[in-house]
């Protein structure tokens, strides 16, 4: 038989408030992206989401050195046997890395002096938001300028670093798309449609303006507009002005200016003079003329009919 590749292995969780009221639910995630030697699940917190300001669910490696995102998936149609029960909830929950400098961004922006991180980070609606000071991958320095002794580790907010940084970002985002040969252009059907042919997926352009609306995803609204001029990415009006029209689109408005220029037809004329309004007569045409001629001294049809 030939051998087959195997599909990541993957750790569901199911966790219980309380075996009564059924109260489960199904957590999927890539296994030992977030667990310890000792096998010490990941802890689930709620942050604010950097882009819409709202709580957002996070998942935490033990010792909070990791940070994935946590999203759901529902399906009102499915149901989950969990150990003995059934939950009728079709409701399923996995994580994906996300980079812990989007999330600790909109902190340094709103500081307005040198401070430590962890002071930096500090959330009185969001209290579990000092975890990302210890998060390993979060290179400050890509957004910050650190102050004072290493010990101190005092930062505060450079946006020129930061522009930098998230234009980096939205290059490799690009790049990988365009690798993925992902449809992008503006008259792809969705953007999940991929051609057969790469050179046909969209420009560079269209790649970057991709990149760039996954990116923003995670950004505030003015750090975003200002990494589209730091760019010189065209903006939404700009973009829907150079959308072409569908080829449906495109042969209506061709009628329509055909219809725009074209004399009445003849059921078109005596339907109007029926309503008594005055129109210009058609204009005959050489066939129409022909046939006229050729069907002169016969008989119309309706005169079988009538009373003799």
């Amino acid at each position: 038989m030939p051998r087959t590749r195997k599909s990541p292995k993957k750790t569901a969780i199911a966790e219980k408030s309380g075996a009564a009221n059924n109260s489960s639910w199904v957590f999927i995630m890539k296994e030992g992206s977030l667990h310890s030697k000792d096998d010490a699940h990941p802890v689930l917190v709620k942050l604010r989401h950097p882009a819409t300001n709202r709580a957002s669910m996070y998942a935490f490696s033990p010792g909070d050195t990791d940070v994935q995102e946590v999203i759901a998936f529902k399906d009102d149609k499915r149901s989950w046997f969990v150990d003995d029960t059934v939950r009728s909830n079709g409701k399923m929950y996995f994580s994906t890395p996300v980079d812990p400098l989007f999330l600790i961004l909109p902190y340094l922006q709103k500081s307005k002096q040198t401070m430590p991180l962890d002071q930096c980070l500090h959330d009185e609606d969001y209290p579990e938001t000092y975890r990302l000071s210890t998060c390993q991958n979060a290179k400050l320095c890509l957004i910050a300028d650190q102050k004072g002794s290493d010990s101190l580790k005092a930062f505060k907010y450079n946006e020129e670093k930061t522009l930098k940084w998230l234009q980096k970002k939205v290059e490799r985002v690009s790049e990988v798309v365009k690798q993925k040969g992902v449809h992008v252009s503006q008259g792809a059907i969705s953007a999940n449609f991929v051609k057969s042919m790469k050179n046909m997926t969209g420009t560079q352009e269209e790649f970057a303006v991709y990149a760039y609306g996954i990116i923003s995803q995670y950004l505030p609204k003015e750090l975003s507009q200002k990494l589209r001029v730091h760019m010189n990415l065209p903006d939404e009006s700009e973009t829907k002005k150079r959308k072409p029209s569908s080829p449906n689109k495109a042969t209506d408005e061709k009628k329509s200016k055909t219809e725009i220029n074209q004399e009445p037809t003849q059921d078109e004329y005596f339907d109007t003079i029926s309503a008594g309004k005055p129109v210009k007569a058609p204009t005959l045409t050489k066939k129409d003329l022909a046939m006229k001629k050729a069907a002169a001294g016969s008989k119309s049809i309706t005169s079988f009919f009538m009373k003799k």
